[in-house]
């Protein structure tokens, strides 16, 4: 290289190499308005099998897979509008005979020259799995499952002031055999990949329905000329072919990014469950559209509620059936403006949504609070704080929870969780491992809701606690149903073996209180003991001393 070209180098706007650094790329390319390369750097010969010095000059084009070309074309076109283009998905030849290699292509227009591009190749390793795995189907495209996981992986990465666009593709009926219909979804989904995100996001839905992720730079008239060219080349003697679209803004903006992806598939999940989409496009999409920003809004509602402290900790007391003392009280929390309405809609969206962590910390710092705080500062008064288990499957949040609990030695053994579940939990072995971290504080675990949905017998045997709370289901009936009474034995006896005590939520009166006794249930709760309320007072003597409550001898005890 000489030295006029090593200046001309050295001078290159510092932005190219911000460019380079940012995108974390393996060669950066720099090409001119005709498309050659006008410069490159990086690991050229790792990954395109040749130096970087051998790429100036040449089109970047003659290094591309031919069956990628258009998808190359397409990409050039986005960048020299101005827009960013990010992990397309495509093919280089290697100098190698016969060899391809996959690699990441992303790039946007020079910042100090209109008229030139820059280039970013990089290995696929680091992308997320669906991305950088080309699909095999049939019709070379993704199955519905795999298309909704890509969806969710590239929108959890998108920056959220340029929002991606859903499009769900609908062929009209066609009278044609098995293998032209095979043929005619293999041409659209090559020809949609080349306007998708990535050059992947494309899936086949159903027979003659596509989706297909892209940015908001592709217009619905390209799709349906996709859609012409494709049924053009595989029945050229047919009518033109005329598809329907419908097309979702994924705007979700108004949430961060890593929570954008759980907005999507939440929606869609719930939608799947709610409604018989037996295959109107046009009625899906408008419901869905609607649902998403739905759902975004009460991602929003739910952080707010958070941020602010919006809500208030009501106390229900937990009693020893043996000797009338108040064990604990779990706290239950209630959103302001609904003191007197049930939080589980809030509480199991929350968990849905992957926010569950956010609330329950909330919660427990609150909880903390008023048992540090003069109207609860006493050894005879404990508190039981809900934890969910995807909050003890959350890394991020069980850190958190660690960094707590490390500030609060002072209220081991008064300070007491229960593991609540709505939703399942995938893996039991972790979970376990952060409740024996919890356990080791001293603090005492309890298992909510048990023999109900996912919480049976299995959840027992894999999570080692200190109490089992029975299904409310289970207790309400106790008196009238035999088969219950058998249950709840049997739940005793097993517990009483694993050295495990037994809680009976739902109790409504001193019947089933004394029914429960007989069992050996240990503890109760329910509207017979006390229902949820705040303190009365800010005296500790009276805050917690109720019409079921008393104080004698420095303990609080069940008046019944």
């Amino acid at each position: 290289m000489g030295m006029a070209a090593e200046k001309d180098d050295l001078g290159r706007s510092s932005d190219v190499y911000v460019a380079f650094a940012f995108a974390a790329a393996d060669v950066l390319l720099e090409t001119d308005a005709e498309g050659n390369t006008a410069f490159a750097v990086g690991a050229a010969m790792a990954l395109l099998g040749r130096g970087a010095k051998a790429l100036t000059g040449q089109p970047l084009r003659k290094i591309i897979h031919p069956s990628d070309q258009d998808l190359l074309a397409q990409s050039l076109i986005q960048m020299g509008k101005g827009e960013r283009v990010r992990n397309v998905m495509i093919r280089v030849l290697l100098p190698a005979e016969g060899k391809a290699a996959a690699v990441a292509l992303s790039g946007y227009r020079h910042p100090g020259n209109t008229e030139r591009l820059l280039v970013a190749l990089s290995h696929p390793g680091g992308l997320p799995p669906m991305i950088s795995k080309r699909a095999e189907g049939k019709s070379g495209v993704l199955d519905k499952d795999s298309f909704q996981a890509m969806a969710a992986s590239l929108l959890e990465a998108a920056p959220p002031d340029e929002p991606y666009q859903l499009t769900l593709v609908e062929l009209p009926d066609a009278q044609a055999d098995a293998e032209t219909q095979a043929a005619l979804a293999a041409e659209l989904g090559s020809r949609l990949k080349s306007l998708s995100v990535g050059g992947d996001a494309v899936g086949q839905l159903d027979d003659g329905k596509f989706g297909v992720l892209h940015a908001a730079s592709v217009s619905p008239d390209k799709i349906s000329q996709s859609v012409t060219q494709a049924a053009k080349v595989v029945m050229p003697d047919a009518p033109p072919m005329e598809a329907k679209l419908a097309t979702l803004v994924l705007d979700v903006a108004d949430i961060p990014p890593e929570e954008a992806a759980r907005a999507l598939t939440y929606t869609l999940n719930a939608f799947a469950r709610e409604s018989n989409n037996g295959g109107n496009l046009a009625d899906l999409m408008k419901d869905l559209q609607p649902r998403l920003s739905a759902t975004v809004k009460q991602m929003n509602d739910v952080r707010q509620t958070v941020a602010s402290g919006d809500f208030n900790l009501m106390y229900q007391p937990i009693v020893d059936l043996w000797t009338n003392v108040v064990h604990h009280f779990e706290c239950l929390v209630r959103f302001k403006g609904n003191d007197n309405k049930s939080p589980y809609e809030t509480v199991a969206f929350a968990e849905d949504v992957g926010m569950a962590g956010m609330l329950d910390m909330a919660l427990l710092e609150r909880a903390i609070g008023t048992m540090r705080s003069s109207v609860a500062n006493t050894e005879s008064l404990r508190f039981a704080v809900n934890l969910s288990g995807r909050t003890l499957s959350d890394p991020a949040v069980v850190k958190k929870l660690q960094a707590i609990l490390a500030t609060t030695k002072d209220l081991r053994k008064r300070l007491v969780f229960e593991m609540t579940e709505s939703a399942d939990v995938g893996d039991l072995a972790a979970v376990n491992d952060v409740i024996q971290a919890i356990r080791k504080q001293g603090h005492e675990v309890c298992l909510d809701d048990f023999g109900a949905g996912h919480a049976a017998f299995h959840y027992l045997r894999a999570l080692k606690v200190d109490n089992v709370k029975i299904d409310g289901s289970y207790i309400k009936d106790a008196m009238k149903n035999n088969e219950n009474v058998s249950f709840i034995k049997a739940i005793v006896q097993l517990c009483t073996e694993l050295g495990v005590t037994t809680t009976a939520e739902y109790v409504e009166d001193a019947e089933t209180a004394n029914l429960l006794k007989l069992l050996k249930v240990r503890f109760g709760q329910g509207w017979y003991f006390g229902k949820p309320q705040h303190p009365a007072t800010n005296d500790i003597v009276t805050a917690w001393k109720t019409p079921t409550l008393e104080w004698r001898k420095g303990l609080l005890y069940f008046k019944g």
